[in-house]
């Protein structure tokens, strides 16, 4: 006799290393639920949804926006820290503050085009390398304190753990990137005391938006942060590990957050379903 689960909550339900050949979870909500090993061929998934439970959404929500408010905090002493750094009757600190703007502006670039890994790489650990000799050399050679190099390395540090901070969190937090882009936004405005500050906050968490929009879309050069994303996944979304799927059907579901590592996709029927943030391998 065939199993039917159609149109049940199987929230976080476990059918790890079931028969379910042919077995209906048509409708269904299968957020959380673990078919890790089962045998699933002919299995009638239409318009099932997959992903996270909303309990653990929560608590993914919430730890996201600690993070959030602490990245929007850094974007406010990276923007704060430029600021002062431009106004600064110090010429060589000033003259930092400018080469700290241009180089920010280069790997947001660089970031949104090559990838996070490849900006901090081929642009800010050679640019602090290269501030840190010129310190050295100032401060030698009595041209200067090298306070303006200490004020550059500080700025562009805040700036990239900001940004990876923030791109992760939004990155992690799915649909309520849109809250969290606004929580970012705002911490900015709460804690900074200039308008550098808040500027600043609101251009980085812009930035997040782009980025984290693209490290979720599988460009290459994101890899890092797609593997935490992965992360999540495989913790608290659904579960089709070496599952057996073969002429599954899968059409007109809500596919978010599942894993489908070494499952046998065989003949799936995908057809106008909605995938977003499945590990497909």
């Amino acid at each position: 006799m065939l199993k039917d689960y159609s149109n049940k909550n199987l929230q976080r339900a476990s059918f790890k290393n079931e028969d379910l050949s042919y077995a209906s979870f048509r409708g269904s909500d299968l957020r959380g639920a673990d078919f890790s090993g089962s045998n699933l061929i002919g299995a009638d998934f239409t318009q099932v949804k997959t992903g996270i439970t909303p309990a653990n959404t929560v608590m993914i929500f919430f730890a996201a926006l600690i993070v959030s408010l602490l990245s929007g905090y850094m974007a406010m002493l990276a923007g704060a820290t430029v600021q002062g750094m431009v106004r600064s009757p110090d010429e060589n600190v000033r003259l930092a503050g400018y080469a700290s703007l241009v180089i920010v502006v280069a790997f947001i670039a660089f970031t949104y085009w090559k990838g996070l890994g490849d900006a901090l790489r081929n642009l800010i650990i050679p640019a602090c390398v290269l501030a840190v000799i010129i310190g050295i050399i100032a401060y030698v050679s009595g041209a200067g304190t090298g306070m303006g190099v200490v004020y550059l390395i500080l700025s562009l540090l805040l700036v990239v753990l900001m940004f990876i901070v923030g791109t992760v969190a939004r990155a992690a937090a799915g649909t309520l990137s849109n809250i969290l882009f606004i929580i970012v936004a705002l911490a900015g405005g709460m804690f900074g005391k200039s308008l550098g500050g808040g500027i600043g906050t609101v251009l980085m968490a812009i930035s997040c938006a782009l980025i984290s929009k693209r490290a979720l879309a599988g460009i290459k050069g994101f890899r890092g942060l797609r593997k935490i994303v992965f992360m999540i996944t495989k913790r608290f979304g659904t579960s089709f590990r070496n599952s057996m799927l073969m002429d599954a059907d899968f059409s007109q579901s809500q596919l978010r957050n599942s894993d489908f590592t070494n499952a046998d996709v065989t003949f799936v029927n995908w057809s106008n379903s909605n995938k977003v943030n499945c590990i497909n391998k």
